[in-house]
């Protein structure tokens, strides 16, 4: 997978994948050991029916509990984590931009780029965005995966 590399930061080799799903919360803890990895610990716990429903948490405390619990059951010391959001809440957009641009003029056109994209504010929404390379045939622009979610889903 090419996009893990990218989670570990430099001083990390260490990270736990969440999964919240409507039945139940799964933990990997996996282990950057060169260029590949290894699981070193995983849990599952189940979640009471109605604490997730349509991929919605509506019963936090539930939730968190379970979560402490296959923190507890992994045995992981890990303090970061993975988690994903589902994809009907994200929105993913690939855009083109100049390569040219620095990293400031580059975070300023891509606020500007988000706001022809995404159909909410940018005061409603948390914003990242990835340079995934030049466009195929031209060196002067750039592919650039551009992500948002709404505030209120990550919290």
């Amino acid at each position: 997978m090419r996009i893990l590399p990218s989670i570990f930061g430099p001083e990390e080799n260490s990270l736990i994948g969440l999964d919240i799903s409507s039945s139940a919360v799964k933990l990997v803890e996996l282990h950057k050991a060169g260029s590949s990895y290894r699981v070193d610990a995983f849990a599952s716990e189940p979640l009471p029916k109605g604490a997730v429903v349509d991929q919605q948490i509506k019963e936090p405390e539930q939730v968190g509990a379970a979560i402490a619990r296959a923190v507890r059951a992994s045995g992981t010391s890990i303090k970061q984590a993975a988690v994903a959001v589902s994809g009907a809440e994200a929105i993913n957009k690939v855009i083109e931009m100049p390569a040219d641009l620095g990293e400031d003029e580059m975070e300023s056109q891509i606020n500007f780029e988000a706001d022809q994209h995404i159909p909410f504010t940018i005061d409603e929404v948390n914003l990242d965005f990835q340079v995934l390379g030049p466009v195929e045939g031209s060196d002067d622009t750039l592919r650039v995966m551009l992500a948002a979610c709404k505030r209120d889903t990550i919290d």
